[in-house]
């Protein structure tokens, strides 16, 4: 079935579709005063302050915590920021990647305010402060509980009160997005609170459980193994160029893009050095440790998680650290510089599990014992065990979600994302039902939450048809997606200097082109015909979705 481009504008005005909420007129802003929104939020809500703010436009900031208990007590401070003017009756919860730790007032994913939008925007620290690659809070009964899903739940549940309040009543739609740390809260909402949202974009949810960390662990054993074992950012680069000349055309365009890096088979050994260490060949100590991560981690029960994919290997550096080891693990910011980030996030979470004079560097990864352990401390602290992918429940009241994932995503890759997906539709009745309420994009070229080579605006195009989705009631299709500054449909950029607040992830690299971002299981497929005629692969006008028989 081959399926033609839609754009899509975002929806003003009335508009069926949401469940539980619907669209309705302006309303006209309440009174931004301290008691006036404490007299507005729940009983365990307290308002610290409620200023009038100029920017990014005229709104009303609203600070305030949620005191939670059993077990506890312990804190969520929140912001919600109201709109003075032009509300478009919409809620928007920012999700957060990491570990959280401090109050936001932009989104991430997509980045920017969406305040310039005619949001309500809320943000929580999730009940701790600290770096966003430090879990030692986890150890913290209360604050592991509110990180885990409750802060989250608590700050929406206090915020939509508020915002419904401060606008006279009015009814409107609500949305979440996040990536990684902030996709984990996304899906902790569709699974523990289904009546939270009713559009949630979730991108790369942090992988499918903590075996991700114990990727990352394995990582940090191969970078340190050896004499001569960690494999520079230049290296990185090395490797990118020569696997991408070796599959780019897989998927039948010559662009620089490996589509699908599981149909992407490459010979690394092909590359070892001949004479010596040279900028374009690795050296045996190198090979070892590439070949190692790339077959992912394992002990005798078998493969822990899959390993990274081969597909924009530049990116991997951002996990492997820009120096070598001997690494410090301490989650700050400044460390993050002179060590291994994937190595500081793994042992910070192996300390919780483990003690705080536990060395993940030590850690026997193929000692069984060992890993039931990890298992064993993960289901008791309720953090990183594998989701359940139980998403009836959020079907029943109404809402929908997009998932999307890089495909060069070396932290939480995307076919654990389409194995979520498929364990998702056996718990709705299969394939046919989920689709009516969650559809899975993969992002090529793309690597963690953004970076690599991909386009820059994937999520603010997926969060347009999300809304257009909820509002209107018409069932997302294929996308295009955009890389260049000139083509960025940048969903929350400031209308005035067309530029976004809040950005965390590097952009992608390269010449200005469109992506075709197809629906699962659909593919992208570019049309031969154009295949000589200049630049015809970087418009999307030239290719098409098709399921992948007729790939």
């Amino acid at each position: 079935m081959t399926l033609s481009v839609k754009s899509r504008l975002l929806a003003c005005g009335a508009a069926a579709g949401a469940a539980v909420l619907f669209h309705g007129s302006a309303a006209s802003a309440g009174t931004c005063e301290t008691a006036a929104i404490q007299a507005a939020a729940p009983a365990d809500t307290v308002i610290t302050s409620a200023t009038p703010t100029a920017a990014p436009v005229p709104h009303c900031r609203v600070e305030g915590y949620v005191v939670t208990t059993n077990p506890g007590p312990n804190k969520v401070n929140f912001r919600l920021q109201l709109p003075d003017e032009n509300w478009r009756n919409r809620y928007y919860f920012i999700g957060m990647g990491g570990a959280a730790g401090y109050v936001p007032s932009d989104s991430q994913i997509p980045s920017g305010n969406p305040l310039v939008q005619g949001f309500a925007v809320a943000g929580t620290d999730t009940g701790h402060t600290g770096h966003i690659l430090d879990w030692s809070f986890l150890s913290d009964p209360a604050q592991a509980r509110d990180h885990i899903d409750r802060g989250a739940h608590v700050t929406a549940v206090a915020t939509q009160q508020i915002t419904r309040a401060y606008y006279g009543g009015a009814l409107f739609y609500r949305y979440t997005s996040g990536c990684s740390g902030g996709g984990r809260m996304s899906t902790e909402a569709i699974e523990r609170h289904p009546e939270d949202y009713d559009g949630v974009l979730l991108g790369a949810p942090g992988g499918r459980s903590s075996a991700t960390m114990l990727a990352f662990i394995n990582a940090a054993q191969q970078m340190a193994r050896e004499p001569g074992s960690w494999v520079s950012p230049a290296k990185f680069v090395m490797l990118d160029a020569k696997v991408t000349a070796a599959c780019d055309e897989i998927d039948g365009a010559k662009d620089d893009i490996i589509q699908d890096h599981t149909k992407c088979s490459f010979d690394f050994e092909a590359l070892a050095c001949k004479d010596g260490d040279r900028p374009d060949c690795l050296t045996q100590p190198e090979l070892k440790s590439i070949k190692a991560i790339v077959a992912g981690p394992r002990s005798p029960s078998g493969l822990i998680k899959v390993g990274f994919p081969i597909s924009n290997m530049s990116v991997w550096a951002g996990f492997m650290g820009q120096v070598p080891p001997p690494w410090s693990d301490a989650a700050t910011v400044e460390n993050m510089a002179r060590s291994s980030p994937g190595y500081v996030i793994g042992s910070s979470l192996a300390k919780v599990l483990f003690g705080p004079d536990f060395d993940v560097m030590t850690m026997d990864l193929n000692d069984q014992a060992t890993i039931d352990a990890w298992w064993e401390a993960t289901r008791k602290l309720d953090f990183g065990a594998p989701y359940s992918a139980n998403l009836a429940p959020y079907r029943d009241r109404g809402g929908k979600v997009l998932m999307w994932n890089g495909v060069s995503d070396p932290c939480c890759i995307d076919t654990e994302m389409e194995q979520y997906y498929a364990d998702a539709a056996r718990s709705v009745g299969g394939m046919d039902d989920l689709r009516q309420f969650a559809s899975f994009y993969r992002i090529p070229g793309m690597g963690h939450c953004g970076s690599g080579t991909g386009p820059g605006d994937a999520p603010d195009v997926l969060m347009t048809e999300l809304i257009n989705w909820v509002e209107k009631g018409e069932a997302p299709g294929p996308v295009v997606a955009h890389r260049g500054a000139e083509r960025l449909q940048l969903l929350f950029a400031d209308p005035a200097t067309k530029t976004v607040s809040g950005v965390l992830v590097p952009p992608p690299t390269g010449s200005s082109r469109d992506f075709l971002l197809c629906r699962y299981p659909e593919v992208a497929v570019f049309d031969p015909s154009k295949a000589e005629t200049p630049d015809a692969v970087y418009d999307a006008a030239n290719w098409t979705c098709r399921a992948p028989a007729q790939a």
